[in-house]
């Protein structure tokens, strides 16, 4: 970013869209309008002229070129954002738009804090050579029940406790999630608080909604009411995340086995989704389902893991048909524990931590090391 702020490129198709683009622009103080375009042509032509660091655009799903334009600037104007402006707030215009390459969705009545948080966050990006400080990592179910609550709370513990690294833990599992009960905590604060507080929402009170739960984890729960978690948006999710990446070496997500808007957007900026698949037909089906929407999506395989729960279970496939059906090697194969996992998890306590014997805590810390691997801990 130049001394003058993020140069902006915008291309609308209405007379509103564009009064909006300016406005939106013009709200953010470190963003400069460079030109607002109305036709493909002349906005295709001036971005590779500029090389801005944001292309803004009026988005609508079946305007005709849209996708094919944003296909060529991915290669002739690397290094800018797509952020699209839209009425729509359809899943499937959201998925089509970032299977396009937008990197930021804006809809009403929030985008111009949006805006102008993406264009921090870009700069953000670009003043420490395009990497957050932390290390986002996404732990997702190909279908419910697989396990991955547990997955996240003992690769947070793991990471925290035995590699020294400052670990901040997310229940993103809005529909019911339970980290805090798997780790004994009633959260006074939680994700609810920072769309309630998000008109204020900087580094110190975002970490004031952390609860400390041992030395170097802290765990940003999920709404206990079902009502104020229908407040938490995309937007409130990614300032969240730009604190905490920038205070925390590794920020562990639990998706659940959800995928809405709210998932989406934490996906969009995850550094490696762990897709948590049990070994078996049904499961396997719902990985392969799994991959075609990452395709879909755009979500490179570099971003993309396996990692199987219950290995060895009665009955279960075996390892070399699972790589086959999903055409990759898996990343982990954690063995079957029931007693260990149920136990813990009845306790409160990470099942690294009550069973550091049992075979499935081996393959979680061998995991985890492999996940921190290059990231110093604390003393």
């Amino acid at each position: 970013m130049n001394q003058s702020g993020s140069q902006v490129l915008a291309l609308h198709q209405s007379r509103h869209g564009g009064e909006r683009l300016r406005e939106l622009v013009a709200a953010a103080p470190l963003a400069r309008l460079a030109g607002l375009e109305t036709t493909v042509e002349a906005f295709e032509r001036k971005a590779v002229q500029l090389q801005p660091e944001i292309l803004l655009v009026e988005y609508t799903s079946d305007q005709a070129g849209l996708g094919d334009l944003l296909e060529r600037l991915r290669r002739s104007v690397p290094r800018g954002a797509v952020v699209a402006w839209s009425p729509s707030k359809e899943p499937d215009d959201i998925l089509k738009a970032m299977r396009q390459g937008v990197r930021e969705y804006l809809v009403e009545p929030a985008a111009t804090q949006a805006f102008n948080d993406a264009v921090l966050r870009l700069a953000r990006l670009s003043q420490i050579g395009g990497q957050p400080a932390g290390k986002l990592i996404a732990a997702l179910g190909v279908k419910g029940g697989v396990g991955v609550s547990h997955l996240a709370v003992n690769l947070a513990w793991r990471l925290s406790q035995a590699q020294g690294l400052r670990v901040a833990l997310i229940d993103l599992d809005l529909g019911g999630g339970d980290l805090a009960t798997l780790l004994d905590q009633e959260p006074s604060r939680d994700l609810s608080d920072v769309a309630g507080e998000f008109d204020r929402l900087d580094a110190v009170l975002m970490d004031s909604l952390l609860g400390e739960v041992a030395p170097g984890l802290r765990l940003l729960a999920a709404p206990a009411d079902p009502v104020e978690a229908e407040g938490v948006g995309p937007e409130h999710l990614g300032r969240a995340l730009d604190h905490l990446l920038d205070s925390h070496q590794m920020v562990i997500l639990d998706l659940g086995s959800r995928l809405d808007e709210l998932t989406l957007a934490a996906l969009d900026r995850t550094d490696l989704a762990l897709m948590v698949v049990e070994p078996s037909v049904v499961g396997l089906k719902g990985a392969r389902r799994l991959q075609h929407l990452f395709e879909r999506l755009g979500i490179p395989a570099a971003k993309q893991a396996l990692v199987v729960n219950r290995d060895g279970a009665k009955g279960c496939v075996a390892r070399a048909e699972i790589e086959r059906v999903l055409g990759r090697s898996v990343l982990a194969y954690l063995p079957n524990d029931s007693r260990a996992v149920m136990e813990s998890g009845n306790a409160g306590r990470p099942v690294v931590q009550d069973w550091p014997r049992s075979k499935w805590t081996k393959a979680v810390a061998a995991l985890a090391k492999s996940l921190g691997d290059g990231r110093e801990g604390r003393p």
